[in-house]
């Protein structure tokens, strides 16, 4: 039977044998490929001539076309090799192909089957003279399969890695390592699995050659956990992972029906690949968290950096139980939908996402107030899965009752062989009438740029005209579009990113290859601004501001205050965020991110009742709130900031209904279980977090902690001091995370254990002399036993810190120890400082601080009281 080879290279074969004449020739097997990914659906003969013969004369083309079918079919030997008149298919009776039974194997479900048939990368040195259309297509589609290959390949190793087959999880994950050398994330996880089968030196070699190559393609050094684990296993302080099995006793009986149902779903472990609210990283574990910072920006900031997240959102599912009420109208608010692809041909999609995008920014650098694009693209979603067969404006009156926009923006794009034509549509919702048609705007298609900036500023003067406000047009024309191969890269890196948030290699990569191609494109170098500062990578964070800096006068509004955000969090400027921030919603109305973003920094500033204004406002169902907690997540912080502890439950099991496999809903519920001393419903969420008499997970010891702190703090002193003592009886397992230690580590300081907390705080201390909230508690240690000379030391030490990104971190845990010391005026100073140098209000209001054993002796202190106060007021007055 004929084979058409697809991976590595591209060949047709006839039971091994090399096929020869005319299927043999380079352009005719470029057809046979382009039929092959097409399947059973066929491709028009339109598109075969924009492809193979775009320089040729429209005859000229499709008589080489003819010839091309006419010698093909001869040489295969039948007519019906190539079917069809108009649209032509290949029959794969008559010619197999390597890449339709790969994505027939993905269909079914074989993942084994279809790494099998991937020999190498789609069509990989393949080029056809003179047909550079060809050639971007190819790439597209080397790029997809290549995704579904590397797919295929995860899942496997994680099926491997769930069984105890290291060996085979080994096998897959040098797979994963050869198609993608540069990214930390699958480098680490070979790493991980070379360990777990006894071979650390295989482990340790991988991380030094993966070192080389990220430092000769990308002029960086690899990831640090990746550099981390290296080290941790030269110097042989890693063991593998234990292998835990049977069912675990219930430590507790549960006394109500819905607590336990929701307890029940709320044990699955967190998904790798959603971006979160914070957790702390000192002690209570509550989210959100003081630091690290990062999980403010990574959420609110994505939409008005990129765009991106097309993929993404095309997964979002929304209950029709929860939808939100349709936003209140207004005519100054515009959104813009994506335009929909006419040309019958899907790797022109990412053009009407970039006309979108841009025609918003062009709309908003024009004064007037514009939907993001993030926010319009996910209700756009939304609205095409429940009204499949609505007329056009019907789906603008469903976006505009969406978003709160008085217009829409809609549109569409054809191509004619090498040329594109877009048009679009201005829908004034108060009549429900198209009040102005603009184009068509035609161009090549190889400059979409140029159609798609030609057309933002027409549409910008119409909708001037339209509303008689402000003539935007003159500023409209100052921004440019990129180049869809530019912006493609950098959406690309932003998924990755959304989708994989500790691979930032490979979103860098991304990065770089969008500025290669257009290096006056601003969004790549603020993406990777964005990127630092959601890692708290603060000295590069501050040399990529710097960078930008000369960049002003080319970037919008929005990307002007995302700067202004950035610069605010290199200085600690806590109020210069919620300033920045309000000014991104202002920007972006109707926009959910821009909403969650805002009532996050608002909590950072322990204003809690401005939070849930905000997010009162936006909904759970919209924008990016759809894909993860964070929305419910802050509403139940602000919820128990304010002390609203039913409500707290409720946001607390609707996270843990509609993302059972993330623990955040979990922490919400047992912080409500224990303000309300609800023990039986709490005991029953510890245990199915993982809590036996004998063992118990990380999620388990971070929800016990925070359960037993809170029963504590609100005057239920006995089971608390239970529940400590439960967690301090079980340390971790060998190969323990850091975080797990400092949990058990804390446990054993709330039981009075303070030699055996002090022996755990060292030893981490040890590996990260740069932890300050290791360091400053071996000092409220210190100063608990008496131990005077250390805790001279180690106040010495946190009060000439010399890390100008600490914001407040060593007096916060000065403070500490002034309080323990008998200075209740010192302590109460050393917090004012703390927050004048940057530390979080959050971080010292009743969230956590009436969870403090260290602040129980200045906790009647008026100053202490009016610190923890929640704040209000105009945000022009911070």
């Amino acid at each position: 039977m004929l084979t058409l080879l697809t991976f590595g290279g591209l060949s047709l074969v006839d039971e091994g044998v090399p096929v020869s004449g005319a299927a043999s020739q380079r352009s005719r097997l470029a057809l046979l490929a382009i039929l092959a990914v097409a399947g059973a659906a066929g491709v028009s003969r339109d598109k075969l001539l924009a492809l193979l013969w775009p320089e040729s004369e429209d005859e000229r083309a499709r008589h080489a076309l003819k010839q091309a079918v006419y010698a093909l079919r001869r040489d295969l030997g039948t007519e019906n090799a190539i079917v069809g008149t108009a649209t032509l298919s290949l029959d794969a009776a008559v010619v197999s192909s390597d890449v339709r039974e790969f994505e027939d194997a993905l269909a079914r479900g074989d993942d084994t089957a279809a790494v099998a048939l991937y020999n190498g990368p789609f069509l990989d040195g393949v080029f056809v003279k003179a047909a550079p259309e060809f050639d971007q297509w190819a790439a597209v589609e080397r790029r997809r399969l290549e995704r579904a290959y590397l797919d295929a390949v995860a899942r496997l190793g994680r099926a491997a890695d769930a069984a105890g087959d290291a060996t085979a999880a080994v096998q897959w994950w040098r797979r994963a390592a050869a198609a993608e050398p540069l990214s930390g994330r699958v480098a680490m996880t070979l790493m991980r699995a070379l360990a777990e089968s006894g071979d650390t030196s295989a482990a340790i070699q991988h991380a030094r050659v993966h070192d080389a190559m990220v430092r000769a393609d990308l002029d960086v050094p690899a990831d640090d956990a990746v550099l981390a684990f290296a080290e941790e296993l030269r110097r042989g302080d890693w063991t593998p992972t234990p292998r835990i099995s049977g069912d675990i006793p219930v430590m507790a009986p549960a006394t109500a029906a819905d607590d336990a149902v929701a307890v029940h779903s709320a044990s699955v472990p967190s998904v790798e690949g959603v971006v979160v609210p914070p957790t702390r990283r000192d002690d209570s574990a509550t989210a959100p968290a003081p630091r690290p910072r990062w999980m403010l920006a990574a959420v609110a900031v994505g939409a008005l950096l990129v765009v991106a997240a097309g993929s993404a959102l095309m997964r979002a599912r929304t209950d029709a139980r929860t939808r939100a009420a349709p936003a209140a109208a207004s005519p100054r608010i515009i959104v813009v939908a994506a335009f929909e692809n006419q040309t019958r041909d899907h790797e022109r999609d990412p053009d009407g996402e970039m006309a979108a995008d841009h025609i918003a920014r062009a709309l908003s650098e024009a004064d007037f107030h514009v939907v993001d694009f993030w926010t319009s693209v996910a209700a756009s979603r939304q609205i095409a899965q429940a009204t499949q067969h609505a007329t056009v404006r019907e789906r603008a009156a469903a976006l505009a009752a969406e978003t709160g926009a008085g217009t829409v923006v809609t549109g569409n794009y054809y191509g004619n062989a090498d040329t594109l034509q877009f048009e679009a549509r201005i829908i004034d919702l108060s009549s429900k009438e198209v009040r102005f048609m603009v184009g068509p705007v035609k161009g090549r298609a190889s400059d979409v740029s140029r159609i798609v900036t030609d057309l933002a500023n027409q549409i910008t003067e119409r909708v001037a005209a339209m509303t008689d406000t402000k003539p935007g047009a003159s500023t409209a024309g100052l921004i440019v579009a990129p180049s869809v191969q530019a912006f493609e890269h950098a959406t690309r890196g932003w998924e990755m990113f959304f989708d994989r948030p500790g691979d930032t290699t490979a979103v860098f990569a991304e990065l770089a290859r969008a500025l290669r191609i257009d290096t006056a494109y601003t969004m790549p170098r603020l993406m990777r601004a964005y990127v630092l500062d959601v890692k708290e990578n603060w000295p590069d964070l501050a040399r990529a501001v710097a960078a930008l800096d000369p960049r002003r006068a080319r970037m919008g509004r929005l990307e002007l205050a995302a700067l202004s955000l950035y610069e605010a969090d290199l200085r600690g400027d806590l109020a210069g965020r919620l300033r920045a921030s309000h000014e991104l919603l202002r920007l972006s109305p109707g926009s959910a991110d821009m909403s969650l973003l805002v009532a996050v920094s608002a909590s950072y500033l322990h204003r809690p009742a401005e939070a849930l204004d905000v997010l009162h406002q936006s909904s759970p169902d919209r924008g990016i709130n759809v894909l993860t907690p964070m929305y419910l997540a802050w509403r139940a912080e602000a919820e128990h900031s304010l002390g609203q502890f039913d409500d707290e439950a409720v946001s607390a099991r609707e996270i843990i209904r509609r993302f059972p496999a993330q623990l955040y809903g979990a922490q919400a519920l047992a912080r409500s279980l224990g303000a309300r001393g609800d023990t039986a419903v709490l005991a029953a969420l510890v245990h199915d977090a993982g809590y036996s008499g004998t063992t118990m997970t990380a999620q388990a010891r971070t929800i016990a902690l925070l359960g037993a702190r809170e029963l504590r703090a609100h005057g239920h002193g006995d089971p608390a001091r239970l529940l400590f003592a439960r967690v301090a009886a079980i340390a971790p397992a060998a190969g323990a995370t850091r975080d797990d230690l400092s949990k058990h580590a804390l446990a054993l300081y709330e039981t009075g254990d303070y030699a055996r907390s002090r022996a755990v705080y060292r030893t981490l201390l040890a590996t990260q002399p740069s932890d300050l909230d290791v360091l400053g508690r071996l000092g409220s240690i210190a100063a608990r036993t008496g131990d005077s000379t250390t805790v001279r030391d180690i106040d010495a030490r946190l009060r000439t810190w010399p890390d100008r990104y600490a914001f407040g971190s060593p007096s916060f845990w000065r403070a500490h120890i002034a309080a323990l010391t008998g200075q209740p005026s010192e302590a109460v100073g050393l917090l004012h400082s703390a927050l004048q140098q940057g530390y979080r209000p959050m971080d010292l209001n009743i969230v956590t601080m009436h969870e403090e054993p260290d602040f129980i002796s200045i906790w009647k202190d008026p100053g202490f009281r009016e610190i923890v106060r929640p704040h209000s007021g105009p945000v022009s007055s911070l």
